[in-house]
């Protein structure tokens, strides 16, 4: 099995929608650091309680969903698994039918996706990929625009950048990895 590094993110210029938010002392690779929320060690260890019970929202208001932006921020620095954490909970709070529960799934499953890439497991980040791509392409077929995310280019561009992994191939990551860039979100 190859040696895992922490997961190095590229220099580029990315806007933050929830800079009032700081970003976690590490980017969590499973198998290389501490648990962020069971170990003591771990950069969100009683951070903040876990809700049992997810608060309920409504997508037309995603402009104040806290959660959702700061998901985005993480996953644009990189910080995969934190950003599937941030859309947990949002995820949860939807029925599973609904357009932003499937576009959080599949979100959630690229972001899985990108840290199997990391751990050079092309097999998973197949599978992972293709589940999320699949959402993500449902999702947009009924609904083009949700969360502020134009969901056919969204598809588009990360269907691109997964296409090395039909030929069992990790794509690099790097700058080629798309960004969440969401639509009229300068006045968050």
């Amino acid at each position: 099995m190859p040696v895992v590094a922490e997961i190095q993110a590229p220099v580029r210029s990315v806007p933050r929608y929830c800079p009032e938010r700081p970003f976690p002392t590490y980017r969590y690779v499973p198998g290389l650091q501490a648990h962020p929320l069971r170990d003591p060690a771990g950069h969100s260890y009683r951070a903040e309680p876990r809700r049992t019970q997810p608060a309920p929202w409504e997508a037309s208001r995603w402009r104040s969903l806290i959660d959702w932006l700061f998901g985005v921020d993480l996953f644009n620095a990189f910080y995969f698994w934190e950003a599937h954490e941030s859309w947990e909970g949002l995820w949860a709070a939807k029925a599973r039918d609904s357009a932003p529960a499937r576009l959080l799934q599949g979100l959630i499953q690229i972001a899985a996706a990108l840290l199997k890439i990391h751990l050079q497991s092309p097999a998973g980040a197949d599978a992972l990929s293709r589940d999320g791509l699949d959402k993500l392409t449902a999702t947009a077929a009924a609904c083009p625009k949700l969360l502020g995310l134009e969901l056919p280019e969204t598809a588009n561009q990360f269907r691109h950048y997964f296409r090395p992994l039909k030929q069992r191939t990790l794509p690099p990551l790097d700058a080629s990895v798309p960004l969440f860039l969401l639509a009229g979100a300068s006045d968050v």
